[in-house]
C-alpha cells in the first residue's frame, strides 16, 4: 500500500507543478509631456537554481501613438536572472507634440517570453497602461486671426479661428462667438458661421453665408466676439475682445423693390380631449420685410411633430392661408381639434415645424422656426379616469366550468400599454389553497383593450370537501409608463364546489358535524364523527382559523374522544383521512367550537 500511495502523490505533484520562471509587469509610473519620462518594471520570479536569461517580447496598444506622444523603445528585452529572479525597469520618454490633449495611454502586454535553458516559462498576459499627461492646456488660447468679406449673390464672408503658436487640437473644439458691439447686420442677412476646430487641425476657416434679401441697403458690419470655447474634457482661454469689421456688400443698387415678408410662430395654446374638449391654436404672424407690404393671400405649409398622432390625437393640420393685410403684420389663428380617442396615454404634445411659404405672385416669403415654446401640450383627460375595477365574475366546479373574473376601465376606455395588475388574496373567508385547489395565470390587461377576463384554473384533487371560496382583492395596476389606481369594486368571492361527493356524508357512512359545544353539560361535548368505526387508523387535523391556520388537534387513529382541549370558541377547520378501497380519502371542511 505505502508504494500505491506514494505513486499517487508523486503523479498529483506533477499534475499541478507551475513553470520554473514566472514573468509579468510589476510596476510602471506615468508622466507628464514636460518631465523626462515613466517607466515600466518587468520582474523574473522562480525557483530554478543558478543562472539564465528571459527573454520578453511586447505589444503595444493604446491612444499613444510612438513618435508623435512617445519616443519608441524596444519591443524585445532579455532579463539576466540568477537564483530564479531579476528584474530590468525601461523608460518610456514622452514627446512634446504641441497636441492639445488631456493624455494618451501607452498599453503594454506580454506577448511570449523563454529561456535560454530549457527551464520553461510562463507570464501574465493582462496589460498594464502608462498615462502621459498633457501639459498644452494651460498655455494654448484661441482667438480669431483673419477674415475676408462678403457680398450678397457671392462671395460669402469668412472668418478664422485658430490655436495660438503651432497647437494642434486633439479633439473637436467648439467655439461660442455672438455678435459685438456696432454690428449693423440685420436679421436675415447672414447665416452665423459654425465655429468648429476638428482634432488634428491647428485653425478653422469657417463661411459666413451672405443671403440674398432682395433689399435695397447701405454696407454693413459685423463683428464677433468669442464667449465660450469648449471640448469634451475642458475650456480653453481665449481672446474675449469683438474682432471686425467683417463687410457684407449689397447688390440691390439696380434692383426694383420686392415685397417681402418673415413669417413664424408667435404663440400656442393647448387642447384637451374633454371636461371640457378644448381646441388648441397655433398663431402665426407674418411681418413684412421688403420696401412695400404683402398684398396676397400668404399660403404656409406645416408639418406636425410630437409624440401625439395626427389623425388619432387630434384632426390632421397641413396648410395655412394668412389674409393679407395693409397695416404691415398680419395674424391668423389656426385651431387644433382634438379627438377624444378614449385611449389612456397620458399627456402628450405636438410640435409645429414651417416648412414653406408662399404667394401667387412669388414674393419673397421666409419662415422662421425661431419661437421657443412651441411644443403644444395634449393634455389626456381618460388618465384621470385609469381606475381599474372587477366588473364581473364566475363560480367555477371541479371537473367543470373554470371560475374567473373580469378586470375593467371605466366607460369604453383603453390603456395604449399592457398593464399588469397586482392582487393579494384575503385570509379571512378564503379557504382554497393556491396551488392545491387552484392557480391564476398572471394578470393582465393587454393593450387595447377595455377589459380582461382572467381564468382562474381549478385543480380536480380527487378529494371529498366541502364548497371551498376564493376572496381576493387588486391592488394597483402598473404599466411601462402610467400606475393605474383599483376602483371601489375591487374585492370579490368565488366559489369552487366539489365534485367529489358530499362532504358531510359518504354514501350514509360518515357524517361529520359541522358543530359542537363541549361545555360540560353532558350533550355534544365530544367531537363524534358517526360512522368512523368502520375506517380505523384515520388522522383528524384541526386549525384554528382565526390564528392563521395554526394547528390545535391532532390523532393518528381518531376514536372520537376529542373534547375540544386546547381549542377556544371560534371558527375552524378539520382534515379527516380515512383509508378506504387501498387509498386515502380525504374529507376538509368548517368546525365551529361554542363552549
Amino acid at each position: 500500500m505505502k508504494p500505491l500511495l506514494l505513486s499517487l502523490l508523486l503523479c498529483s505533484a506533477i499534475s499541478v507543478s507551475a513553470a520554473d520562471y514566472h514573468v509579468e509587469i510589476t510596476d510602471h509610473k506615468n508622466t507628464n509631456e514636460s518631465l523626462a519620462g515613466g517607466s515600466y518594471t518587468i520582474t523574473v520570479t522562480g525557483t530554478a537554481a543558478g543562472t539564465d536569461t528571459i527573454t520578453v517580447n511586447f505589444t503595444t496598444s493604446g491612444s499613444a501613438v510612438v513618435g508623435v506622444h512617445y519616443q519608441a523603445f524596444p519591443l524585445t528585452i532579455k532579463i539576466p536572472v540568477s537564483a530564479g529572479n531579476g528584474s530590468v525597469t525601461f523608460p518610456v520618454v514622452p514627446v512634446e507634440n504641441r497636441i492639445v490633449e488631456p493624455y494618451a495611454d501607452v498599453v503594454l502586454a506580454i506577448q511570449s517570453a523563454t529561456a535560454i535553458t530549457a527551464s520553461t516559462v510562463d507570464f501574465e498576459p493582462a496589460p498594464t497602461t502608462l498615462r502621459i499627461y498633457d501639459d498644452d492646456q494651460y498655455s494654448v488660447n484661441i482667438s480669431f486671426t483673419a477674415s475676408t468679406n462678403g457680398k450678397e449673390g457671392g462671395p460669402n464672408a469668412t472668418i478664422t479661428a485658430s490655436l495660438s503658436s503651432d497647437y494642434i487640437a486633439g479633439e473637436t473644439i467648439w467655439i461660442t462667438a455672438p455678435h459685438a458691439a456696432n454690428t449693423t447686420i440685420g436679421y436675415g442677412d447672414i447665416d452665423d458661421p459654425t465655429l468648429r476646430i476638428d482634432s488634428g487641425q491647428h485653425s478653422i476657416v469657417a463661411e459666413i453665408n451672405v443671403l440674398d434679401d432682395k433689399i435695397k441697403e447701405d454696407t454693413e458690419a459685423l463683428y464677433l466676439e468669442i464667449a465660450q470655447v469648449t471640448s469634451n474634457d475642458f475650456e480653453y482661454s481665449y481672446t474675449g475682445l469683438p474682432y471686425g469689421p467683417i463687410y457684407i456688400y449689397d447688390n440691390d443698387d439696380t434692383i426694383a423693390p420686392v415685397r417681402g415678408a418673415d413669417v413664424s410662430i408667435y404663440y400656442v395654446g393647448s387642447p384637451r380631449e374633454r371636461n371640457p374638449q378644448v381646441d388648441g391654436y397655433i398663431y402665426l404672424q407674418s411681418r413684412p420685410t421688403g420696401e412695400a407690404f404683402v398684398k396676397e393671400p400668404i399660403t404656409v405649409k406645416i408639418r406636425m411633430d410630437g409624440t401625439a398622432t395626427e389623425g388619432v390625437d387630434y384632426l390632421p393640420l397641413d396648410t395655412v392661408v394668412i389674409p393679407p393685410s395693409d397695416l404691415g403684420p398680419s395674424t391668423v389663428i389656426v385651431p387644433v381639434h382634438p379627438i377624444d380617442d378614449n385611449i389612456i396615454e397620458g399627456n402628450e404634445y405636438i410640435q409645429p415645424i414651417l416648412l414653406s411659404a408662399s404667394t401667387p405672385s412669388g414674393d419673397s416669403i421666409t419662415v422662421y422656426n425661431d419661437y421657443a415654446p412651441t411644443l403644444v401640450p395634449l393634455y389626456d383627460d381618460d388618465i384621470d379616469n385609469r381606475h381599474i375595477t372587477i366588473s364581473g365574475k364566475t363560480n367555477g366546479k371541479e371537473g367543470g366550468t373554470p371560475a374567473g373574473f373580469t378586470l375593467s376601465f371605466p366607460d369604453s376606455l383603453v390603456s395604449a400599454e399592457d398593464v399588469l395588475v397586482n392582487y393579494h388574496v384575503i385570509p379571512f373567508g378564503t379557504t382554497a389553497i393556491k396551488g392545491v385547489d387552484y392557480t391564476i395565470p398572471p394578470v393582465v390587461i393587454p393593450a387595447g383593450e377595455h377589459s380582461a377576463t382572467i381564468p382562474i384554473n381549478i385543480v380536480d384533487d380527487n378529494k371529498a370537501e366541502f364548497t371551498e371560496f376564493l376572496s381576493l382583492q387588486i391592488d394597483e395596476g402598473l404599466g411601462d409608463s402610467l400606475h393605474y389606481p383599483v376602483g371601489p369594486d375591487s374585492v370579490m368571492i368565488v366559489s369552487i364546489a366539489d365534485n367529489d361527493g358530499p362532504c358531510s356524508a359518504d354514501s350514509n357512512r360518515l357524517y361529520i358535524p359541522n358543530v359542537f359545544t363541549p361545555n360540560g353539560d353532558g350533550r355534544n361535548d365530544l367531537f363524534v364523527i358517526r360512522g368512523l368505526e368502520n375506517y380505523p387508523n384515520s388522522r383528524l387535523s384541526v386549525f384554528n382559523l382565526l390564528r392563521g391556520g395554526v394547528l390545535v388537534y391532532r390523532s393518528e387513529n381518531y376514536d372520537n374522544t376529542w373534547d375540544g382541549r386546547g381549542a377556544s370558541p371560534g371558527l375552524y377547520s378539520y382534515v379527516l383521512e380515512v383509508k378506504e378501497q387501498y387509498r386515502t380519502k380525504v374529507y376538509k371542511g368548517k368546525l365551529v367550537i361554542i363552549k
